[in-house]
């Protein structure tokens, strides 16, 4: 049992990154003045922007083209 534990432990890790946003960091605390923004954490400010461009991305690709 402590093998699986170890196994999805190490999976997990395999799925999370280190960024450097020093240059950055401002922009993302500013980009939206609501209150619920301002008490997330920036970890999760990072991945509402990412996930709301991925939307963004796939509407586009989505979108029959008028060429």
């Amino acid at each position: 049992m402590e093998d699986n534990y170890d196994n999805e432990l190490s999976v997990g890790q395999r799925d999370r990154i280190s960024i450097d946003v020093s240059d950055i960091r401002e922009q993302i605390e500013q980009c939206r003045d609501d209150v619920a923004w301002s008490e997330l954490p920036l970890a999760a400010k990072i991945r509402v922007l990412v996930k709301e461009r991925i939307a963004e991305l796939e509407a586009d690709k989505a979108k029959p083209s008028d060429t």
